[in-house]
């Protein structure tokens, strides 16, 4: 039997979708959904405008080192607990089993997991919407409304639900060739621009000027608070590995795999975002058109579109050069609809939503969960509905899918910290390293977890609202509101965290991390 299959059955659940995916492909659809040529290309405003070049490099750098912590401390709970939840699973089965507290853990993680899970997945599509946006733009001059934008958008999420109807193995193989595409495609612009561009920022302007574009337009004047709201770029990339997690039913040997998957996904995506935003950074021609420019504020599209302009007279080559981004854009996209969707399908398995048993249906043909796809889809273009209105809607967005993945991401590692004792370790382990470097992970949780809750521009107005929070604390206000119902409505009586799918005795007496157990 399959390592990751006999986890699954020791855990006490059995065998529903197919495993195809390997640890290329399980690899490959992290290293997609992270996509730094999506993060980068598509939320770089928020860098620049808060610092310039050094809050984009610095900030990255920064962000990256952090992420790795939390990356390995996941990877070495994923190896022990290969299930598509991913972190309301692993929580639910590594807090201390006195009385409801495991199950209490995983639909708080599940909740917040979920509502991140929506988030990157509109974050994502408003990108891609905002890089087809800016294309338009530059080709013939035409701004799109925000009722025009909003169309382009919820064509890209229908048409990515509709990728995801497809089978397991081809949902692989569309991972591998994107993850191909994105590697090569960052190689490609990191030399490609910088040769193109005729001239070139100095290397003190890229990493030491703290200024960039209209720094201070925000009303921020303190330079800490505006680099780490500079930093919710490379943080907001960063997002979306757990997805190695959620499709670790549906790869061979997921108790390596899946957890080399987290490590190798966030460490390329380091070093290949890295040599992106350094190319882009040098080959700047003009700083104060990159907002003002013929992009819209687009500010990676006016950096690509200028140095062909000023080199060649015409932008065109440009504009072929964005296609890069624009198909690793829409690759994230897909894949990250085919991670939440494996999440709430593995939530609803467990009876942790409502109208659960029609999320957790699996297409006898496909071996997909399509109910759960569609449902992911939809309510992602709900999140996505404030950006008709508001002008700072999808820092907003991006901040919810930040706190959002990110606090599911911690509560599993605190548990784990808290509950050492009872923690069984696979085959991925980090040996005596592994509670420090857990700590720091929820040290940095918690840090971003307020830096990004903050407001992003003062004075706070409806257009200037940052509604991270509010969004937030609506799910936390709901979750907790609906655990604690009395009269026996409430989901501490009737949710009882994971719901094995096997009889005690196809798994009884089965252990599972013990021997195999080694350092890596």
């Amino acid at each position: 039997m399959d390592s990751g299959e006999e986890r699954l059955k020791a855990l006490g659940y059995k065998q529903e979708l197919r495993r195809d995916f390997t640890l290329v492909s399980n690899t490959a659809i992290s290293f997609s959904i992270i996509s730094t040529l999506l993060g980068i290309t598509g939320s770089l405003p928020i860098a620049y405008n808060n610092g310039g070049a050094p809050t984009a490099i610095w900030g990255w750098i920064a962000v990256a080192g952090m992420t790795m912590t939390v990356a390995l401390a996941m990877a070495e709970i994923v190896s022990s607990l290969p299930s598509s939840g991913g972190p309301y699973f692993w929580a639910t089965h590594l807090a201390p089993k006195r009385g409801n507290l495991p199950a209490f853990a995983g639909w708080l993680t599940g909740w917040f997991n979920l509502l991140g899970q929506v988030a990157i997945t509109a974050g994502i599509d408003f990108s891609l919407a905002n890089h087809i946006a800016c294309m338009w733009a530059l080709s013939n001059g035409h701004i799109l409304t925000q009722k025009e934008l909003l169309a382009v958008y919820g064509v890209t999420l229908a048409i990515h639900g509709l990728v995801n109807t497809i089978s397991t193995r081809l949902l692989a193989w569309i991972s591998t060739l994107s993850a191909a595409w994105h590697f090569l495609g960052s190689l490609v612009l990191a030399v490609l621009i910088p040769c193109v561009a005729p001239t070139h920022q100095s290397a003190s302007f890229v990493f030491l000027e703290f200024q960039g574009v209209d720094v201070t337009s925000s009303g921020i004047t303190n330079n800490a608070y505006i680099f780490f709201v500079g930093m919710l770029m490379a943080q907001f990339t960063f997002t979306g590995y757990d997805a190695c997690g959620h499709m670790s039913e549906e790869t061979k040997q997921a108790d390596r795999t899946a957890a080399w998957g987290i490590v190798l996904a966030v460490g390329c995506s380091a070093i290949s975002g890295l040599c992106y935003l350094v190319a882009l950074m040098f080959s700047i021609q003009d700083p104060s058109d990159l907002l003002t420019g013929s992009a819209n504020g687009y500010v990676a599209g006016q950096i690509i579109y200028d140095a062909f302009l000023y080199r060649y007279g015409t932008g065109a080559g440009g504009l072929g050069a964005l296609v890069i981004p624009l198909v690793a854009a829409f690759c994230c996209g897909a894949l990250s609809v085919a991670s939440n969707s494996r999440m709430l399908w593995s939530f609803s398995r467990d009876g942790g939503v409502p109208g659960h048993k029609l999320w957790s249906s699996v297409n006898p043909l496909t071996g997909t969960p399509i109910n759960a796809v569609w449902a992911m889809v939809c309510f992602a273009f709900i999140l996505g509905l404030p950006m008709l209105n508001s002008t700072v809607a999808f820092s907003a967005v991006v901040s919810i899918s930040t706190i959002g993945l990110y606090i599911s991401y911690g509560i599993p590692i605190v548990v784990r910290l808290l509950n050492a004792k009872d923690f069984e370790p696979g085959p991925f382990n980090l040996g005596r390293f592994g509670p420090v470097i857990a700590t720091i992970a929820v040290m940095w949780v918690g840090f971003i977890t307020v830096i990004f809750v903050l407001p992003n521009v003062y004075p706070v107005t409806y257009q200037t609202l940052n509604y991270a929070p509010v969004a937030v604390g609506i799910v936390l206000f709901g979750a907790l509101f609906a655990w604690f119902l009395p009269c026996g409505l409430g989901a501490k009586d009737w949710f009882k965290g994971c719901r094995q799918t096997l009889d005690d005795s196809a798994h009884e007496g089965k252990k599972f991390g013990s021997a195999e157990a080694k350092p890596v």
